[in-house]
């Protein structure tokens, strides 16, 4: 179950995609949401969190497809195309940084 602290960073994550996806430092978001400054500089312990993960798990994935969608008619592509990446990562639904030929060979022995 989320923290309260964890419910306020949620909504604070949530309240930064919907004004455009410009403010999702994460930093940011947790000192909006009242964490400590030393909390601070170890965000994997709440994005990493069960709490986190379960309140990220509540956001619909065609929402995010239909944001990325889009961002063909937005104005502010590159905000709208950061918060939709940030959503993926975040949900852990975005591919692994591999070049193309790692993809393509990737599997060969």
């Amino acid at each position: 179950m989320a923290t309260i602290k964890q419910k306020l960073a949620f909504k604070e994550l949530l309240n930064a995609i919907e004004k455009g996806g410009k403010d999702l430092n994460i930093k940011k978001i947790m000192e909006r949401a009242g964490y400590s400054k030393g909390t601070l500089t170890k965000t994997k312990d709440l994005t990493e969190s069960i709490g986190w993960q379960t309140l990220i798990a509540q956001i619909d994935d065609q929402i995010i497809l239909a944001r990325i969608y889009q961002i063909l008619l937005d104005k502010d592509k590159r905000a709208s195309l950061e918060a939709a990446e940030k959503l993926l990562k975040l949900k852990n639904r975005y591919p692994e940084q591999k070049t193309k030929i790692m993809g393509l060979f990737g599997g060969l022995k």
